[in-house]
């Protein structure tokens, strides 16, 4: 006779031939969203604390110039341009174009003297790279120069190339880098990037130690070209103070649509070199659909919790929101005291002619913290779904919570999983195991690429059964589009872990944090393994070199609103890698724009996700296919251990 264990484990083994069966919440966002909470500690860390403009920008060493080429039949393509050089030492040119394009370069010093390049090349005072940036980028092709040696002053850049005009002229650019340490800083004034808001782009030359930089001007435009913005330190263009060195350029009102500024700041360093940096700030600018009436109501549940419901005006169409804000109290004294922080993916929900926005609370979370009444809800924030651009936010409002029944059970000692994820996701994390179920366990690992990954990419050979690969080839979605998509391959299957790339590693936390899933059943000792996830973005976003279009959850300051809703408990059940080259860099481009070290796409320091695993950076693999080194995610070392260690 068979044990009941013996059943449970042949039934593991055997699920794939098993009929199908979902195990997948319904399909309303209400009805499968978890009511996230964190504790008092992540508010006073700041982990879910919305980030500071000036904390979330560009920050960039370079010079980019936007190229009109000539072209004729008989010469081919022409391009020149001027770049400052504010201090002796390397000089790196790189000419980014749409199409493959060798250039015969030609360079004049500050003192009109026009330097022979096939000679320094050969003397070993340049170098040249070609690369075809297929690899995830924007389908660039990429001739750079380097010198070893450049003397301060305005140089003189020119380049010819023979063949076809290009594809997009708007698409030539000439970035340079010097041997200077200045770099220029570019942010919004507002990460509440409404059409209906005012909205600066403020940027400041950063020196090095302090170093001065006299007689600073700058200017801007618009990805369209036809909007000029010239930027001032007047005090009254969002820059701040009056002649603070903090420069600032309002958009034109009701702006909308993916924005992409191109800034440029120039001045003198203070041997009276000429000094020129310049960056590329890209961001969604959404229309307003609903604001907040500063009203809050709040009801005791039949399960105990109490129902908070915010009031608001619709403006617009509705579409999905997140819904967060912190919870205080105070103490005895008197003084504030934080009680949690509240969150929940949802629909804008019809009441009385106005719209209802629901949290729930459980009131352990009181008990746990000692706080008593008055109640005030904190940075409050309604945020569109997808680019997590505040639809309205309110600094606080008042909470009158209701009587709360006498002979509850006292708080835990620390937080339980259905205060911190609501009593659906403690509910759904047991699997199901009844005997008479034809399939009692199915579980899968899946394997998720990233953004705008072309096909298969992990080699089926590491991957044990049972196991799902997730194919969403060539397409650019946000974070909860992604995440939502990885739900649905694992909805016929009783829980998954995944092991993730990229942009995978970010839906897959996303998922886990917002959305009851069979990620919350998977067993085993790693929820969610990810490797060479930007989770703190890249600047390769905002500069809009990516294969599939801009992807603004990607970008720095994107990334960073959207880590300011993942809290400790989400993140801590992610173990990721991080890679770089050994030799050659993975990406010429890459190196170029990026800090090091980094795996062609992603920096170091931008690939980690404080309050989770770090597990190892590791030395000679790049982020993807096409690159110098092997594509991280076909170490087989490795992959064996994540395999492994996959819970499932």
């Amino acid at each position: 006779m068979i044990t009941p264990l013996r059943v449970l484990l042949a039934s593991w083994a055997l699920s794939a031939l098993g009929p199908a069966q979902s195990f997948a919440p319904p399909g309303a966002t209400e009805s499968f969203a978890k009511d996230v909470t964190a504790p008092p500690a992540d508010i006073l860390s700041g982990r879910v604390g919305w980030p500071e403009p000036s904390a979330t920008g560009v920050d960039s060493p370079l010079q980019i110039l936007a190229l009109a080429p000539r072209w004729s039949r008989e010469s081919g393509s022409s391009v020149e341009a001027q770049v400052d050089v504010d201090a002796r030492g390397p000089l790196a040119l790189a000419l980014v174009t749409d199409s493959a394009q060798v250039w015969r370069w030609s360079l004049i010093d500050p003192t009109g003297i026009e330097l022979d390049v096939e000679a320094l090349v050969a003397a070993d005072r340049a170098r040249r790279a070609l690369e075809d940036a297929a690899s995830g980028l924007a389908g660039a092709s990429i001739d750079r120069l380097d010198l070893t040696d450049a003397e301060p002053g305005r140089w003189t850049v020119r380049a010819r190339a023979d063949g076809p005009a290009p594809r997009s002229p708007g698409q030539t650019w000439l970035l340079a880098r010097t041997a200077g340490a200045p770099r220029l800083v570019v942010h919004t004034s507002t990460l509440a990037t409404r059409s209906d808001e005012p909205i600066a782009i403020v940027a400041r030359l950063a020196g090095a130690d302090g170093a001065r930089i006299t007689g600073v001007r700058g200017a801007a435009a618009l990805a369209t070209g036809d909007v000029e913005l010239v930027f001032q330190d007047d005090g009254a263009s969002g820059d701040g103070a009056a002649d603070d060195g903090i420069f600032g350029a309002w958009l034109p009102r009701w702006t909308s649509g993916d924005v992409r500024v191109r800034v440029t700041l120039a001045g003198r360093a203070v041997d009276g070199a000429p000094l020129s940096r310049g960056a590329q700030l890209t961001f969604p600018i959404v229309e307003r659909r609903l604001v907040l009436t500063g009203a809050a109501e709040s009801a005791l549940c039949d399960d105990g919790r109490v129902r908070i419901e915010l009031a608001a005006l619709a403006a617009g169409p509705q579409a999905k929101v997140l819904v967060a804000a912190e919870l205080w109290g105070v103490d005895a004294a008197g003084r504030p005291l934080p009680v949690c922080w509240l969150a929940r993916m949802q629909e804008p929900r019809e009441r009385d002619a106005a719209l209802a926005l629901a949290l729930h609370l459980d009131p352990r979370w009181i008990e746990l913290s000692g706080a008593r009444a008055p109640f005030l809800l904190r940075r409050v924030r309604v945020q569109d779904a997808d680019t997590l651009v505040p639809q309205d936010t309110a600094d606080g409002i008042l909470l009158a919570l209701p009587a709360l029944p006498a002979g509850r059970s006292p708080a835990p000692a620390s937080p339980t999983l259905d205060m911190l994820q609501g009593p659906l996701a403690a509910a759904w994390r047991v699997p199901p195991l009844q005997p008479a179920s034809p399939v009692l366990l199915n579980p899968a690992l899946i394997l998720a690429h990233g953004y705008c990954s072309g096909g298969s990419i992990w080699p089926p050979a590491h991957f044990s059964q049972p196991k799902l690969e997730f194919q969403d080839p060539n397409q650019n979605r946000t974070h909860d589009q992604f995440a939502l998509l990885l739900r649905d391959l694992g909805s016929a299957r009783s829980s998954f872990g995944v092991v993730a790339h990229s942009q995978g590693g970010m839906a897959a936390l996303h998922l886990y944090t917002y959305y009851v899933s069979g990620l919350d059943r998977a067993q085993g000792p790693r929820r969610i393994q990810s490797v060479g996830a930007p989770y703190q973005g890249t600047p390769l976003a905002s500069l809009g070199f990516f294969a599939c279009g801009v992807n603004a959850n990607m970008t720095p300051s994107g990334s960073a609103t959207w880590l300011a809703g993942i809290p400790s408990w989400a993140r801590a059940e992610v173990w990721y890698w991080t890679t770089q080259n050994s030799g050659s860099a993975c990406n010429v481009l890459a190196n170029f724009v990026l800090g090091q070290p980094n795996d062609g796409t992603v920096e170091r320091e931008r690939g980690q996700l404080p309050g989770a695993q770090s597990m190892a950076h590791v030395t000679g693999w790049c982020h993807t296919t096409g690159m110098s080194n092997p594509a991280q995610y076909t170490d087989a070392a490795l992959n064996a251990e994540r395999d492994a260690q996959a819970a499932r």
